[in-house]
């Protein structure tokens, strides 16, 4: 049963909305809920009070503007109100107010590992007040079962003083102000003996949680208030057998491992994590952490890490705003260390296909070793772009694609010579397979402009085709091979080449030399303009209807409903930054900024 919870405990920890802290203990509420659950505990989310969170300036920002506004008008959302609107008209209060007295003292949801049992507890606005309401509730369930002719739902019983109710296999009851809501019948006991009997087996009195309060005691943020915390015991979670693709060895995937390769090392060793989330007036921030010692990563994972965990990502470029960069990943990376060690990281399907990958890259590469001769070439520090994609009326094709392009330091100069001719040898390769399937061919082209080399290929119309429903999705590209001085450059587009060649005059010489004198800075760093991603969508917005009809069955009406929703959503939001750092701890922080930060 404790697996079936473990993508809720994760969702919970990691990525929760809300979090606070107080002098005495940094999960601490008006009650201390903490010592009402037992030291088998192994998530725990502790949230503010909604109405904390609804009258922060984050809260009022997001739901006074006009993008929100429209939202709450879509048919989604009125549907969805219509149907809350028969409850609150029966219980006879508003769900936002409802909510509001539940957890006018904060809440906590937890897991505990003995019962394996999901638990809530809400610290409401009086005995007298939630009294009222769970008898306003069964009453309802009640009557709703009466009417159609139904069973009683309700089963009650007496424990100690207090009435609970099951309904459906969850236990429903109240201590004092509390509202406890649980699936196990243990569970609901065993806490309502800690809320009433001096015990010391409580969570509040388990090391790692206390450990988890202090760490996040010392992140406190001066200018941002914290409106929830979390904590999850992965100790106890490998142990059980929890999220083994996650806290396990032998990953199943590649781009996961190139990403987060790093923090999945630390995390089949580290004992526990931590979470936060934190709102300024613009800006919703979630930091995760946990603790970390460098003889974890230095001997399997020095290629993410860096030597002495001091791998940094390379300084972001002074970008003109002609430019709208939607998105960006500056990382330290060591490719080649990686592709050699993959025989260690992966399992056997997935280290299968590497080699596979290995035999066809080896053969393109004119017999060089991929993963030491050619990845081998370029220096741990990259740098991946991307940015709307401007085209000429006659070459708009039918499904628009950003441009995108990778940045990397070589280490030989020498490879430039090699890189060219295995880019041909590569469009040749295009050419060959695009023949038998019937697609456009690549034309060759080299030019010099200010000092740069640059090695493109353009795709040629067809003058005896038409092209009724819009160029073909390969007219997205024009791949390109650009050098200057020891970067190269590899593009989709010749245009966007030239963008990242003009951007390295201000990232040459940016970043600090890797040493042991360096400062701390992130290891990765991802950003996306929420803005240029959402005009990329809407520029598709006749293929996204296509394929959410083709896939989920729906209308055309329905299709443009959801895409709607899809891209007012978007609206609200301006950027999302995620930044991730090796210290004394590995620290996770995304931030999310809505449009009235600018």
């Amino acid at each position: 049963m404790l697996r079936q919870y473990s993508r809720i405990a994760f969702a919970a920890a990691f990525v929760a909305a809300a979090m606070y802290a107080t002098a005495k203990n940094a999960f601490s509420g008006d009650t201390d809920l903490e010592k009402w659950l037992p030291q088998s505990t192994v998530v725990y989310l502790h949230v503010e009070s909604l109405e904390t969170i609804l009258e922060h300036p984050f809260s009022k920002t997001l739901r006074s503007s006009s993008a929100f506004k429209t939202l709450m008008r879509s048919p989604e959302a009125i549907k969805a109100r219509a149907g809350l609107a028969l409850f609150e008209f029966a219980i006879g209060d508003k769900i936002e107010s409802i909510v509001k007295k539940l957890t006018t003292h904060g809440a906590c949801i937890a897991i505990d590992k003995e019962t394996e049992g999901l638990v809530l507890l809400a610290d409401s606005e009086s005995a007298e007040w939630l009294d009222d309401y769970l008898r306003r509730l069964v009453k309802l369930a009640r009557t709703d079962a009466k009417s159609k002719e139904q069973p009683d739902p309700i089963r009650e019983a007496d424990y100690r003083g207090l009435r609970g109710y099951e309904f459906q296999k969850t236990v429903v009851t109240n201590i004092g102000s509390v509202l406890l809501v649980t699936n196990k019948p243990l569970l609901a006991k065993d806490i309502i003996d800690r809320s009433m009997d001096a015990t010391h087996d409580h969570l509040d009195a388990n090391p790692l949680f206390q450990q988890a309060a202090k760490s996040l005691r010392a992140e406190s943020a001066q200018d941002a208030l914290r409106i929830a915390n979390g904590f999850v015991d992965l100790d106890t979670l490998r142990q059980v057998g929890v999220a083994k693709d996650l806290l396990g060895s032998n990953r199943k995937d590649f781009a996961g491992e190139l990403l987060l390769g790093g923090v999945l090392a630390v995390l089949q060793k580290t004992s526990f994590t931590s979470g936060a989330v934190a709102l300024s007036p613009n800006n919703l921030s979630i930091q995760l952490q946990v603790p970390y010692d460098q003889e974890w990563t230095q001997e399997s994972h020095t290629f993410f890490v860096g030597p002495n965990s001091k791998g940094f990502a390379p300084a972001a470029p002074n970008t003109p705003s002609s430019l709208a960069m939607m998105a960006s990943v500056r990382s330290y990376r060591d490719l080649s260390e990686m592709w050699q060690r993959a025989g260690d990281l992966f399992d056997e399907k997935v280290n299968d296909q590497l080699a596979q990958a290995d035999n066809t890259l080896t053969t393109l590469f004119s017999g060089k070793d991929f993963g030491t001769d050619i990845l081998g070439a370029i220096e741990p520090q990259v740098q991946l772009m991307a940015s709307e994609q401007k085209y000429a009326p006659e070459s708009t094709p039918a499904i628009k694609l950003p441009s995108f392009g990778l940045v990397a330091k070589l280490r030989d100069a020498d490879m430039k010579k090699e890189l060219k001719r295995t880019f041909q040898s590569f469009i040749g390769f295009l050419n060959v397979t695009g023949a038998t399937e019937g697609n456009p061919q690549l034309d060759l082209d080299a030019e010099s402009i200010e000092g740069v080399q640059y090695y493109s290929a353009t795709y040629s119309r067809d003058r005896d085709k038409k092209y009724d429903a819009g160029l073909p999705i390969q007219f997205n590209f024009s791949p390109t091979l650009a050098f200057k001085d020891d970067f190269a450059y590899v593009s989709s587009t010749l245009a966007f080449a030239k963008e990242m060649a003009s951007l390295a005059l201000v990232n040459t010489n940016a970043a600090p030399k890797l040493d042991n004198a360096a400062p701390e800075l992130d290891n990765t760093i991802v950003s996306v303009d929420v803005d240029s991603l959402r005009q990329i969508l809407e520029s598709n917005r006749q293929q996204l209807i296509s394929q959410n009809m083709l896939e989920k069955g729906h209308s055309k009406t329905e299709a443009e409903n959801e895409i709607d929703v899809l891209m007012k959503l978007l609206s609200l939001l301006r950027s999302g930054k995620l930044a991730l750092r090796f210290d004394d701890s590995v620290r996770l922080q995304l931030d999310i900024t809505t449009q009235a930060g600018r």
